[in-house]
């Protein structure tokens, strides 16, 4: 996104057309014309999403003059660009942003423009003449705001006395930085001047050209940009360590940009972001786009924890510093998934741009597939391929409420922008994918993207264009099967069963929108074209056979002479479809084929019956019968997960009079391998074996109450902070629930925590306890002076039990205009939007109705907070209905367990 000697340059041949799905701009025609007296130029009327294309830019060219001392900033912004007809009135986006003096030239010709902001996003700039049709640069003089409080923007935040100046433009942010036009498929190159302190290092998206100096300040004039969306442009100012991290195989210089005095916690970063980027340029088998690759900290980071600006990618400091002499593996592979997933971007998303929101799944779904993949390749031991089941599987969660979003959402206001960025576009949109390259081939799959990636560098794209590519390359006609997945919310809901009769071995084959109790009826349902692989028994042996469904039902003949004994309808779980199985089917699948399926396809089975044990499908203790299974290969983080999914699932539903029963049936299945893990590291622990320890001992410690573990995990805590990062949070979160006196010194201490991991550790220990009383005074933490109620925020979410979460409802409810004053407003998602899931995680039908019609008035109306409410609305009525199905399961299954006599 940058380069040198290019003052003015327009991407060949114009912005691409928006996609199909989002509002088009406003067209030049005389229409559109407000004429006055005099005035016979183009007057286009205030747009209200997009705006109008009677301007636009080539260019941009930023001089502004930051101090990290200060409250604001002063700009100037050239933007050079083209009048396509003799227009009045120019439009462009700023957000607060204080105009000082506007005015346009072309060659010797300057006219002044008044400029009126209009509502919060958009600058009118009317010209005191018409500007006739052509080359034109504006110039904008102007202040603009260091917000302190939301990452977003141009942002200040200050660590240990030094204070740093760093940006978030995506989605909507740019236009707090400088006047803009705002929206993604305007790419041009920018060039960018910083007049900073003199002390003070400054970074951009491209390398430093010049450094000039100025009094007790110095001018930084980086590199021209390679053509980018506005929301690429990025920036840091402040007293950086800078660490080398080597080259690519290509000879991209890599940097480690932190905090100062963090050099040391950069190096695991500063090994291994080079290697990120040498894997993922080989899977694209390009170039990496730009001139070098700086990897940014910055302290604190809310509604985001990382981004892809071009050549200056940023992130939050826990994700990127490590205890360099103790850093746990779930931590490094936490790094080195999320480094894989932004350095993706660099060609998904920066080197070829969505031409609008409405495709950003083609970043963000792209990115968390690849990314997975990459991380694969670089630590085989982690198989973080097998992860991408479950990032299946929480797609399909979330896509289990009617009112989720489409993948390709259209946008038709600001608030579908603020909801883009969700667990649909990032995780139903990285399923989809993983579901079509097995269906092409993953070689196949690959060479459409780099013919994708090819043919549309530094452009725009749409999911038409990408799909066209993936199509041209498999010869295989995939765009309808792909736009039933993008273009409408939703999971298909898979029933298979065998026909053998009159000779004819045949499956039959039957789809549906997945629906669970409590949730609405859909207003309509068009059958998916879905790529089904089947796997059976063939006479005591497996096959395998796949077909395209592309009808609400089909039979399917099968290769074999014997009516098969069991199937799988889902091979290696790749499928993004949920299956539906009768008890037979289940027993046959456990009982008779469980050797012949892979432990992805076994966990994959596992989590529909889960589902199916959720919603009344399946008795409870048929599905229960598969944890030994599963944990007999204990070792397996994957395995131990969703082993303990549904026991886990419930825990709220189990009445007061069984607690005991249920209890000790967690003793009883896993208490044996939390005992064996225990709470002390080794150095050949793997991956698998540090995430098992935190998820077995906090199963049994903390929701079983093991007295042993219980024991060890209080005695522990008088240390905790030097204990390894694996289990430090776990052991704090059991302790502090066990002993008063323990939370109460955690409640002293946290707010003089100097370390932010540790102070994260202690604010989510403080909120898992279940004593009311104790809970409501860890809450107060939020409104607490000392604390930074950024940090603690969260807290309100991990109320566990019935008692707490009446405690953390009455909390907003009397606090929340406390709580809106110390919390940003400014994120993707509008956090007050969000806090409707506090109430409506109750799942008391008693309750419903009132819950439902606090949160419609006090949520809906905030940014993005309609579609939030709705969802959580909905998600409250699933779990009433899921209650009202489970107790009596519950019932009848703990009701027959007989604790061993003493």
């Amino acid at each position: 996104m940058r380069s040198v000697l290019v003052v003015s340059f327009l991407v060949a041949c114009g912005p691409p057309k928006p996609a199909t799905t989002a509002p088009a701009p406003p067209a030049m025609t005389t229409a559109s014309v407000e004429m006055s007296a005099g005035d016979v130029g183009l007057v286009p009327p205030q747009p209200t999403l997009r705006l109008p294309r009677n301007f636009l830019p080539t260019a941009y060219d930023l001089k502004l003059d930051i101090d990290p001392a200060k409250a604001k900033f002063d700009g100037v912004a050239q933007i050079a660009g083209t009048v396509g007809e003799k227009s009045s009135v120019i439009w462009l986006h700023a957000f607060h942003l204080d105009i000082k003096k506007a005015t346009a030239r072309s060659g010797s010709a300057e006219v002044p423009l008044t400029a009126t902001p209009r509502g919060e996003d958009l600058l009118e700039l009317r010209a005191q003449t018409p500007l006739v049709a052509g080359a034109w640069t504006l110039e904008l003089a102007y202040v603009g705001e260091l917000d302190p409080m939301n990452t977003a923007g141009a942002f200040k935040q200050t660590v240990k006395g030094q204070t740093y100046v760093l940006t978030q433009l995506e989605a909507l942010y740019a236009r707090r930085v400088f006047p803009s036009f705002d929206e993604p498929n305007v790419k041009v190159p920018f060039k960018l001047a910083l007049r900073v302190p003199k002390a003070l290092t400054a970074v951009a998206n491209t390398p430093v050209e010049k450094e000039t100096a100025d009094g007790t300040a110095k001018l930084v004039e980086f590199a021209v940009t390679k053509p980018l969306p506005t929301y690429l442009v990025a920036f840091g100012i402040g007293p950086f360590d800078i660490v080398d991290a080597g080259k690519s195989k290509r000879g991209t210089p890599v940097r480690i940009v932190t905090l100062a005095g963090r050099a040391a916690d950069a190096s695991y970063a500063a090994q291994t972001s080079a290697k990120i980027l040498d894997a993922v340029e080989e899977y694209f088998g390009m170039p990496y786009p730009y001139e070098k690759l700086d990897m940014l900290t910055i302290p604190l980071t809310v509604g985001f924890g990382a981004m892809e600006n071009a050549g200056l990618i940023t992130y939050a400091e826990t994700l990127m510093l490590l205890d360099p002499k103790n850093p746990s593996q779930a931590h490094r592979e936490d790094w080195v998934g999320v480094a894989s997933h932004e350095v993706a971007h660099q060609w998904f998303g920066n080197l070829v741009t969505p031409a609008f929101w409405d495709d950003i799944w083609l970043n963000e779904g792209f990115a968390t597939w690849l990314g997975s993949k990459i991380t694969a390749k670089l630590e085989p031991a982690w198989r973080d391929d097998q992860g991408l089941l479950e990032i299946r599987n929480h797609a399909l969660e979330a896509d289990s409420i009617v009112s989720a979003r489409k993948v390709r959402q259209p946008i038709e206001a600001l608030s579908d922008i603020e909801t883009a960025f969700d667990g649909i576009t990032y995780v139903k949109g990285a399923s989809v994918l993983r579901m079509f390259e097995h269906y092409v081939g993953e070689d196949v799959f690959q060479r459409g993207i780099r013919e994708y990636m090819t043919s549309r560098a530094w452009g725009n794209a749409t999911s038409s264009d990408f799909v066209a590519s993936i199509a041209k390359a498999s010869g295989k006609p995939i765009e309808a099967a792909f736009a039933s997945f993008l273009d409408q919310a939703g999971a298909p809901e898979l029933t298979a069963t065998t026909s053998c009769s009159g000779g004819k071995v045949e499956v039959q084959l039957a789809q549906r929108r997945y629906l669970p109790p409590g949730a609405p009826e859909p207003k309509s349902n068009t059958p998916w074209i879905l790529p089904v692989c089947i796997a059976y028994d063939k006479a005591g042996q497996r096959a395998e056979l796949c077909t395209m469904l592309d009808k609400p039902a089909a039979a399917i003949p099968l290769e074999t002479k014997t009516c098969p004994r069991w199937l799988m309808p889902n091979v290696d779980g790749r499928g993004y479809y949920r299956n539906t199985y009768t008890v037979q089917q289940v027993t046959a699948l456990r009982d008779e084929a469980w050797s012949k399926l892979s432990w992805t396809e076994r966990r994959a089975m596992h989590f529909d019956l889960r589902a199916a044990a959720a919603t009344g499908k399946l008795p409870l203790q048929l599905v229960l019968s598969f944890t030994p299974k599963l944990m007999a290969a204990s070792d397996d983080r994957f395995n131990v997960a969703a082993a303990l999914a549904l026991p886990r699932g419930f825990t709220e539903l189990v009445p007061d009079e069984l607690r005991g029963k249920y209890e000790l049936w967690i003793r009883q299945q896993f208490g044996a391998a939390a005992t064996l893990v225990g709470f002390s590291a080794k150095d050949t622990d793997t991956l698998d074996i540090e995430l098992n320890r935190g998820n077995l001992v906090e199963a049994v410690a903390w929701t079983a109450r093991e007295p042993v573990l219980v024991a060890e995990a209080v005695k522990l805590a008088d240390k905790w902070r030097e204990l390894p990062e694996a289990i430090r949070g776990t052991v704090l979160s059991i302790a502090v629930d066990a002993k008063a006196e323990l939370f109460d010194k955690t409640l002293r201490e946290v707010s003089t925590e100097p370390d932010r991991e540790k102070r994260h550790e202690m604010f989510d220990a403080l909120a898992s306890v279940r004593d009311p009383v104790r809970f409501k005074a860890a809450l107060s933490l939020i409104l607490d002076a000392k604390v930074d109620a950024r940090e603690a925020k969260d807290m309100v979410f991990h109320a566990q039990t019935e008692a707490t979460k009446e405690v953390v409802k009455e909390f907003v409810r009397t606090n929340r205009e406390a709580l809106l004053a110390r919390l940003p407003s400014a994120q993707t998602t509008s956090p007050l939007a969000r806090y409707a899931y506090v109430f409506t995680s109750t799942c008391k039908a008693d309750q419903r109705d009132a819950i439902a019609d606090y949160v419609m008035k006090t949520f809906s109306s905030a940014g993005g907070g309609e579609r939030v409410v709705k969802q959580a609305i909905e998600s409250m009525d699933q779990c009433i209905a899921k209650r009202k199905i489970l107790e009596p399961e519950i019932r009848a299954w703990l009701g027959g367990i007989r604790p061993p006599k003493k």
